[in-house]
């Protein structure tokens, strides 16, 4: 499994709560709240976003049919029920709390503006203790709104339980034979294989996990002019595609 752009998404919606509060949605004393109009988006078409899908991702062949039941009970204790739900809820929440005991000071070394007076000087408390100063009820709300969350992506931990577990159990019947499942199901059926199979999706979103990843990304900057020259000097070996003529009127 990889960390896609749910990270970001998760990210966003978790500060959200944060800023829900009314310690930051209060309008300063002196200025009149601004009304938002919002003008109504039509409903995304979601017949024509899974016809593109299957198109990008076909349907494959079917498995073999004694393989795919060996692999449906690998992926029972891989993704057990209530799994996409711990895994979102628990990486929010550490997010979150990890967030919320940040200083404003942290944030200084993304600026760009030089000779701006820093956040340090301005607060030198967390924004936990910000907001609490400003919203008395600040952790109340969030707990009840942690429970709305762990309540919601519980509903949606079921829709998706079911199709992951099936989805991994096709791919995995296809990708191993009738001894290497039967191995990994016997493996999987002793305590360290049950407590490895439970817990090895949660493990991607671990701190030290994401640290990992994370930290490796300024590498990963570094090889992308060399990469970018290799991609032109490829293109380059062949001619350009002609120019499309101009449409006549």
């Amino acid at each position: 499994m990889r960390i896609s752009y749910l990270s970001g998404l998760a990210a966003a919606t978790v500060l959200a709560g944060a800023f829900a509060s009314p310690a930051f949605a209060q309008p300063e004393p002196d200025m009149p709240p601004v009304p938002k109009i919002r003008a109504a988006k039509p409903a995304p078409n979601f017949e024509a976003m899974l016809s593109i899908l299957d198109k990008m991702f076909p349907p494959q062949p079917e498995p073999d049919p004694a393989r795919l039941v060996l692999a449906r009970t690998s992926v029972q204790a891989m993704w057990p029920d209530g799994a996409y739900g711990r895994m979102m809820s628990g990486f929010m929440s550490n997010m979150f709390n990890g967030v919320m005991q940040m200083k404003p000071a942290d944030f200084d070394a993304l600026s760009n503006k030089a000779g701006k007076k820093t956040s340090a000087a301005l607060d030198s408390r967390s924004l936990h203790d910000q907001v609490a100063a400003k919203d008395p009820y600040f952790d109340q709300r969030m707990t009840a709104m942690r429970g709305v969350m762990d309540e919601e992506f519980g509903k949606i931990s079921a829709l998706v339980d079911p199709r992951m577990r099936e989805g991994l159990a096709r791919s995995m019947a296809r990708r191993f034979d009738g001894r290497q499942l039967a191995d990994i199901n016997a493996f999987f059926a002793t305590p360290s294989g049950r407590a490895l199979a439970s817990q090895y999706m949660q493990l991607w979103f671990e701190p030290d996990t994401l640290r990992s990843m994370m930290r490796a990304l300024p590498e990963m900057m570094k090889l992308m002019p060399d990469a970018m020259e290799k991609f032109k000097a490829a293109n380059d070996k062949f001619p350009k595609p002609p120019k499309s003529a101009p449409a006549k009127h």
